[in-house]
């Protein structure tokens, strides 16, 4: 509980409003905060917890606002303002979106007393039950703050979907997850909690799915340790981490943790791809807002402000950074004041992106994709596609995706990037459909890129030479055996060379011709 008595009140941003640490008289009620839990039963699994940069419907903010009107905007330009409201204060908040330009139609208000505006802590987390369907799965707020832990249910009567709750104390600003089973916190989790940590991790596996919980230290030394602050999962494979000069009394810490992350894998068992933002003044770069095909900076006319822009734009190609003053500060910015509303029918592409200088077999770079759609509609088949272009080209080609005969249970669908004749990078995207009228992409906004490998790579490789050793030898027989065989394909430079009368076929003729080679040598 060490973190909780230590939290000190920041000044209040307006007088009626509670700050986002504890103030003085919160700090003796901290006992109440067991108190204020709901425990249920956890869902039934398999259970999916929903990653921030999924497809979203909306994002919940409470009146009175607590992120600038011109931000709000520009949310709704895209998808619903979701507003917690007191049953008195709602004309108020219509009348201000309404004046403010967001159209009346992408206002959804949920009537109920709020404590505070910080809905990323006290909002609902999601998750995609065994039974198909998008749920709230509740935590206990770790302020004593009742009206605000209450909110998680108030949104799920609202929607209509299912609630649970774990007897968990966190806050959501102190969670990110990728969506497929791996989540990150800092130790606060532990902290704040009377469970043991095993007891906290078997819960989030019950309740959340997660199987890969990182609690880490927080490397900011702050009163929040709240991991927003410093990281964020920006896809299944990549992670944006702070960076600060080395004069900096948190840097070796900060290091530390980007280490950290550089040392764990991801759901393909591969190394994350560690991204870094530079934050020397203690910037509020890392607490942005994903929604959709766009990302919201929180920016404070910082000289580095066009630097974090830039570090978003190279690490998610494609996607639209915009940046927003306000009242931010290192602790408290644009993310903790806004919490995603997923799509609760959404139709979901997940995918392990092609790697640089992945070696293609003979049909070119495969595509594999797992489909999960949850409005049980159906996926239109002749929808399903990946779209490629060189980098720097403007016209996109596509190929489409077939599905997997021997895991169409699963949802997984496959088809080919063809070799390029050069060193270019590959830009490509995947699209996908189904009957409910959702066309979704993977990624959402932008395109993913790969360096692709020359196709003059294969000049030095020796006929019949299957693992470019220097000679023919037995394991090259038992290659092209395995790919007669068992019909497997073999990496495009191994086809080559393993089609000794180049007919375009790798045959019993070819074992034959190998042989042969192998003893004439």
């Amino acid at each position: 509980m060490k973190s909780l008595y230590i939290l000190f009140c920041l000044p209040l941003l307006f007088s009626e409003e509670l700050p986002i640490g504890l103030t003085n008289e919160e700090m003796s009620r901290i006992h109440e905060i067991p108190l204020m839990a709901r425990e249920t039963d956890p869902p039934i699994g398999p259970i999916r917890n929903i990653a921030e940069y999924e497809k979203m419907q909306g994002v919940l903010i409470r009146y009175p606002f607590g992120i600038p009107i011109d931000l709000i905007v520009e949310i709704a330009e895209d998808v619903k303002i979701f507003c917690l409201v007191s049953n008195n204060q709602q004309n108020a908040a219509q009348n201000a979106l309404i004046n403010a330009g967001v159209d009346a139609s992408n206002i959804d208000l949920i009537l109920g007393e709020t404590d505070s505006y910080w809905t990323r802590d006290y909002g609902p987390w999601w998750v995609v039950n065994g039974e198909n369907k998008m749920s709230v799965v509740d935590f206990t707020y770790n302020r004593p703050r009742i009206n605000d832990n209450q909110a998680p249910l108030k949104i799920s009567e609202h929607l209509n979907v299912p609630y649970y709750a774990s007897d968990i104390i966190h806050a959501g600003g102190n969670y990110m997850t990728d969506g497929l089973g791996t989540s990150a916190s800092s130790d606060l989790v532990f902290e704040e909690n009377l469970n043991t940590n095993e007891q906290i991790l078997d819960l989030m596996n019950s309740y959340y799915g997660i199987d890969n919980y990182h609690v880490i230290n927080d490397p900011n030394n702050t009163y929040i340790d709240h991991i927003d602050c410093w990281g964020k999962y920006l896809s299944p494979t990549k992670v944006l981490i702070r960076d600060v000069p080395e004069s900096h009394p948190q840097f070796n810490q900060i290091e530390e943790t980007a280490s950290y992350f550089m040392n764990t894998l991801n759901k393909w068992n591969e190394p994350w791809e560690v991204y870094r933002i530079w934050t020397p003044g203690n910037e509020p770069y890392t607490n942005s807002l994903i929604i959709n095909n766009k990302v919201l900076v929180p920016l404070n006319g910082s000289s580095w402000d066009n630097a974090a822009i830039e570090s978003y734009n190279n690490a998610l190609p494609g996607y639209e950074i915009l940046g927003f003053s306000g009242t931010w500060e290192s602790t408290d910015a644009l993310h903790c004041r806004t919490k995603g509303i997923p799509d609760l029918e959404m139709l979901q592409i997940i995918h392990n992106p092609i790697n640089n200088l992945t070696e293609p077999v003979a049909e070119g770079y495969k595509v594999t994709i797992e489909i999960e759609e949850l409005s049980n509609t159906g996926i239109l088949s002749d929808s399903m596609k990946v779209f490629f272009k060189k980098e720097g080209d403007v016209d996109w080609s596509f190929k489409r995706l077939e599905i997997d005969n021997l895991n169409e249970q699963q949802g997984i669908w496959s088809g080919y990037i063809p070799s390029i004749v050069d060193t270019s990078s590959i830009c490509y995207y995947i699209q996908a459909a189904d009957s409910s009228g959702r066309i979704e992409k993977n990624p959402l906004g932008g395109w993913h890129v790969f360096s692709a490998l020359p196709t003059d790579i294969c000049n030095d490789w020796l006929l019949g030479d299957l693992n470019s050793s220097g000679l023919i030898d037995v394991y090259d027989i038992l290659k092209v055996s395995d790919k007669v065989s068992n019909s497997e394909s073999l990496g495009l430079c191994t086809e080559l060379v393993a089609d000794i009368n180049s007919d375009g076929e790798i045959t019993v003729v070819d074992i034959i011709l190998i042989v042969n080679m192998l003893f004439s040598q």
